[in-house]
C-alpha cells in the first residue's frame, strides 16, 4: 500500500522537522490554537459558501456573507486561542478577516468568471511509490483553461520569483493532468489581505521537476522517520508553532514564565547564562586591552629600538617578519593567479587555505624556479609583528 503524503506534511517537516514530528509521528493535536490559522479558516469558508450558493443559482449578499463569517468566528473561537503580536488582540483579527472578504466580493462580483468545477477538492494521485492528496480551495474551467484556485490570508506578499517557484499549487496541477486532461492550467493565488490576484503557468518540464523534488523530499522525510532525527528549525514561523511550549527552543522560555519572579533569578539555567553572558563580556573586554597593549608594545619597541622589552616576570619578544603575499579572494588578480598554480600543477597543495604554506615555500626558495618567477608579479612582501612572551628565568 503506497504511503500518503500532503503538501503540508511535505512542508512541516521543510519548515521544521520537529514540528512534523509532534504532528504526524507522534500524532499530537495542537497544545494552542493559533489566530492567524483560525482567521484564515474562517475566511476560507465564507468564500466557499460564496461559490457554493452561486452553483445553486443563488447570489450571496455581501452582508449575508458577513454574518455567516461572524457567526462561524463566534461558534468555534476558544478562550485559550493564541495570539503572536501582543498589540492586538482577537477583534482585530476578526475585521481583518471581514476586511478580506468585503474587497474579495466587490473586487469579483457578480462571481460569474468561467464555470466552477469543485470547491474544496479533495485530490489523490500516485508520485512514484508513494501518494499524494490535498485540497484545492477552487477549481474553476475558463474558455477550455482550468485554474486551480488558492485563497491566503498571510500578510506576506511574495515575488514573482517565489510564486513561480510554489510546489503546492503545481502538485496540484499534476492531480488535475491525471483526472481531467485539460488543455491548460493556470495557478491563481488570491494574496487577500492585498486584494491582489497573482497568476502562475508550469511547463511539463517544470512540473517533472517538482514530481522529482517531491519524491527527493518525502525520501529524506522516510529517512528522518526511519532514523529517528528530528532536530529543531528556527525560522520565521517558530512564533506561530503551537508546540512551542514542548520544543527545545523554547520549552525553557516557558518554563521560566511559570516562575513567580523572585524564583525566576534562582533558576539554574538562568542564572548560568546570565554568568556566561558577563565572562563573555569580560573576555571581549581582555582580548580589545590586548590588542591595544599589543600596539603599544610595537610602537614602543620601534621608538626605542628594542625587540625584547623586559618586565618583572616576563620578556615581550617583539619580532618583524618580512612575508610573502598572494592574492586573496578580494584581489582583481587572483583569477589569473590560481589559473597559474592550476598550470603548473600546484593548485591542489597551495590553494586556499594554503596560501600560507606557499607563502613559507616561497621565501625558503623551496618552489622550482621557472614557478616561482610565474608568481613574482603576483607577490608582495609585507611586514608583519608578532609578540611573544618569554620567561626572564629562561634568560639566565
Amino acid at each position: 500500500m503506497s504511503k500518503i503524503y500532503s503538501y503540508s506534511r511535505i512542508s512541516a517537516y521543510e519548515n521544521c522537522p520537529l514540528n512534523f514530528k509532534f504532528k504526524y509521528v507522534d500524532g499530537m493535536g495542537p497544545l494552542r490554537w493559533n489566530i492567524e490559522a483560525f482567521m484564515g479558516n474562517r475566511v476560507h469558508e465564507a468564500l466557499e459558501k460564496l461559490y457554493r450558493d452561486k452553483l445553486f443559482r443563488k447570489t450571496c449578499e455581501l452582508d449575508e456573507l458577513l454574518d455567516f463569517y461572524r457567526e462561524s468566528w463566534q461558534k468555534k473561537i476558544v478562550d485559550d486561542i493564541h495570539i503572536v503580536k501582543e498589540d492586538y488582540d482577537e477583534e482585530n483579527y476578526r475585521l481583518m478577516g471581514e476586511k478580506y472578504i468585503r474587497d474579495y466580493y466587490n473586487s469579483y462580483r457578480p462571481f460569474d468568471r468561467g464555470t466552477t468545477i469543485a470547491l474544496e477538492k479533495r485530490v489523490s494521485f500516485p508520485l512514484d511509490e508513494y501518494k499524494i492528496r490535498g485540497v484545492i480551495d477552487r477549481i474553476t474551467e475558463v474558455d477550455g483553461i482550468y485554474e486551480i484556485h488558492d485563497y491566503k490570508t498571510s500578510l506576506y506578499l511574495p515575488t514573482r520569483e517565489e510564486i513561480d517557484g510554489d510546489e503546492q499549487l503545481a502538485l496540484y496541477a499534476l492531480a488535475l493532468k491525471k483526472m481531467y486532461d485539460p488543455q491548460d492550467i493556470e495557478l491563481v493565488w488570491h494574496y487577500v489581505a492585498f486584494n491582489k490576484e497573482i497568476r502562475s503557468k508550469r511547463t511539463d518540464e517544470e512540473l517533472e521537476e517538482v514530481e522529482k523534488n517531491t519524491i527527493s523530499k518525502i525520501m529524506e522525510i522516510e529517512r528522518a522517520v526511519d532514523e529517528k532525527v528530528f532536530d529543531p528549525k528556527k525560522s520565521a514561523l517558530c512564533p506561530y508553532c503551537e508546540y512551542q511550549p514542548i520544543c527545545p527552543l523554547f520549552k525553557h522560555e516557558y518554563e521560566l514564565g511559570e516562575l513567580p519572579l523572585e524564583k525566576m533569578g534562582k533558576e539554574e539555567g538562568y542564572g548560568l547564562v546570565n554568568k556566561y553572558w558577563d565572562t563573555e563580556n569580560k573576555i571581549k573586554e581582555l582580548e580589545r586591552r590586548k590588542k591595544e597593549l599589543e600596539e603599544q608594545l610595537i610602537q614602543y619597541s620601534r621608538e626605542h629600538d628594542v625587540q625584547y622589552i623586559y618586565g618583572s616576570e616576563k620578556i615581550a619578544n617583539v619580532k618583524t617578519y618580512e612575508n610573502p603575499w598572494f592574492p586573496d579572494s578580494k584581489d582583481s588578480t587572483r583569477n589569473e593567479f590560481e589559473q597559474i598554480l592550476k598550470d603548473t600543477n600546484i593548485y591542489d597543495e597551495y590553494s586556499i587555505p594554503n596560501l600560507r604554506s606557499l607563502s613559507s615555500a616561497y621565501k625558503k626558495g623551496e618552489l622550482p624556479e621557472n614557478i616561482k618567477e610565474k608568481l613574482e608579479k603576483y607577490m608582495k612582501m609585507r611586514k608583519v609583528t608578532r609578540i611573544y612572551l618569554r620567561s626572564k628565568e629562561k634568560e639566565k
